[in-house]
């Protein structure tokens, strides 16, 4: 079956080149690309959280559970002007303040459970690892020193940026400071090679539509 022949196929085609000509230069028909993405998505979430939240959060208010209406007072406090002559204006902080300590308190223990803490466990245990005959295991004990060295070398780079009078700690927070580096480019690499990686099939869609449609 000719590949035009699928008018989904043909949309896809023709917008994924319409965004790749924003390379070049920024042109009407990359701006209409990039409209349309924005607006179907726009559209599309308005009618999920229509659906999901405000029906059924406006049927919860009919049935008498009026605790309902705070959230809808909330979020009316969000459309007063930003005038900092009225005394009332500073109100509409309220609700993203009450969001921010909220979300803040509940997630700090969590992250420093999940993370911080569970980071530096299986860092140190176990610090030296056996096989089932007894014999210690090279490779496995080398990593869990290494990750022993990297996780507080790490940490005192941070004590370092303070207290720079103590040559332990510079010389530490040294060694931190390149474990710091060798992760945040690792990182950088991953984000590079997975976009290279969605980049490269894109291209082969364009070149096997193109083949198939001519």
């Amino acid at each position: 079956m000719n590949i035009f022949n699928d008018l989904g196929t043909l949309t896809a085609l023709v917008l994924t080149i319409a965004v790749f000509s924003g390379f070049f230069k920024s042109n009407p028909v990359y701006r209409f690309a990039e409209s349309l993405f924005i607006g179907v998505s726009a559209g599309y979430f308005a009618v999920i959280w229509y659906f999901s939240i405000i029906k059924p959060a406006y049927k919860s208010a009919l049935g008498g559970d009026l605790l309902i209406l705070i959230p809808l007072l909330a979020g009316l406090l969000l459309f007063i002007p930003s005038n900092s002559e009225a005394k009332y204006s500073k109100l509409r902080f309220l609700p993203a303040a009450f969001i921010v300590i909220v979300t803040t308190a509940i997630n700090i223990p969590v992250y420093f459970s999940a993370f911080i803490q569970e980071m530096i466990r299986s860092s140190i245990i176990p610090l030296v690892s056996f096989d089932e005959n007894g014999n210690i295991l090279p490779d496995m004990t080398l990593n869990a020193l290494l990750s022993i060295i990297c996780v507080t070398s790490a940490m005192m780079f941070l004590v370092a940026r303070h207290k720079n009078n103590n040559r332990f700690i510079n010389t530490t927070g040294e060694i931190g400071r390149f474990f710091v580096l060798v992760a945040i480019g690792s990182a950088f690499a991953y984000t590079l090679l997975s976009r290279l990686i969605l980049f490269m099939g894109k291209i082969e869609f364009i070149i096997n539509a193109a083949k198939i449609g001519f």
